[in-house]
């Protein structure tokens, strides 16, 4: 039984899910009002939409890519290259999980459903079918998908408050662009580290294709545009002056861990590089949200 959870985990890619759901719920408490009691069945239906059809994208993509996977030695002991799982189990358990997600999302609104469709389908068609397999700058257009959940979360949230959801709010665009600059140099930071795998794989990944120095000089240029539009989050939620001061500095600390990869990138300075990357997200949106949450603490008078 524990084996099989093993197996479940890693053929839903439930590592890169943990991510997503963090960012969904950062969505949605950024996009609640505090003024509101917390609607915490609301809140799990949302989240438990996400996580279900994360994973079973996650499923699809590993079917979809089970024999370049059995190519790469980071990935040739998955459970379908391996044999583990069989294929035809692990189609079954990649539409329960999609129907299943998309289901909960259309509970809560059609945007939320729509958006979440959107999100399957630029992964698993666009991005694995076509993006990744022809484009040495797929990351990019692939990068659509990976930002769409903080947008499902802050979404769901505005349309609770409000009673209607609306694509035109701007703190939405702001959320899911600090996301979708934000994969660039995560992406292309492991695209160095496992560029011999890529390669064995078929995937013209931009080191593969394009080099290792061209890949330094993309991964810092998205590197500063994302700690920039960090910098810019008073524009658009009400950030006080300790906020701005903390946005400045996580920048200030990404960009000196930027240049110590650059002055050493075949070193650990990779992983560690990487992990500022991560953490750094983290920091942007816990910010927002503290700041959101200070306003309500305040006394009135």
């Amino acid at each position: 039984m524990t084996t099989f959870l093993t197996d479940f985990f890693q053929l839903t890619k439930f590592e890169i899910v943990v991510l997503e759901i963090i960012t969904l719920v950062a969505g949605y408490f950024i996009g609640r009002s505090m003024e509101l009691p917390m609607h915490w069945g609301h809140f799990l239906v949302t989240a438990l939409g996400v996580t279900f059809l994360a994973m079973g994208a996650g499923t699809f993509n590993q079917i979809q890519e089970k024999n370049e996977d059995a190519l790469m030695d980071r990935t040739k002991k998955r459970p379908l290259p391996s044999g583990r799982i069989s294929l035809q189990l692990a189609l079954g358990i990649a539409l329960a999980l999609a129907v299943l997600g998309l289901a909960l999302l259309y509970s809560i609104s059609i945007i939320t459903f729509a958006l979440g469709f959107l999100a399957i389908l630029s992964y698993n068609v666009l991005y694995t079918m076509w993006w990744k397999r022809k484009m040495a700058f797929a990351a990019i257009p692939g990068a659509i998908p990976g930002a769409i959940p903080i947008l499902i979360g802050y979404q769901a949230a505005v349309g609770l408050s409000s009673g209607l959801s609306t694509l035109s709010d701007p703190r939405g665009y702001y959320l899911f662009a600090i996301l979708f600059f934000w994969q660039m140099p995560h992406f292309w930071v492991l695209a160095l580290k496992y560029s011999n795998d890529y390669d064995q794989g078929g995937f013209p990944t931009l080191p593969v294709a394009k080099g290792r120095a061209i890949t330094r000089e993309q991964i810092t240029l998205w590197c500063l545009a994302y700690c920039g539009l960090g910098l810019l989050s008073a524009l658009f939620f009400p950030i006080g002056i300790i906020g701005i001061i903390g946005t400045f500095c996580i920048s200030a600390w990404l960009i000196l861990e930027l240049v110590r990869f650059l002055k050493h990138p075949e070193q650990k300075t990779w992983l560690r590089f990487f992990l500022s990357i991560n953490f750094s997200l983290i920091l942007y949106l816990f910010i927002i949200m503290a700041d959101l949450l200070s306003i309500y603490l305040h006394p009135h008078t």
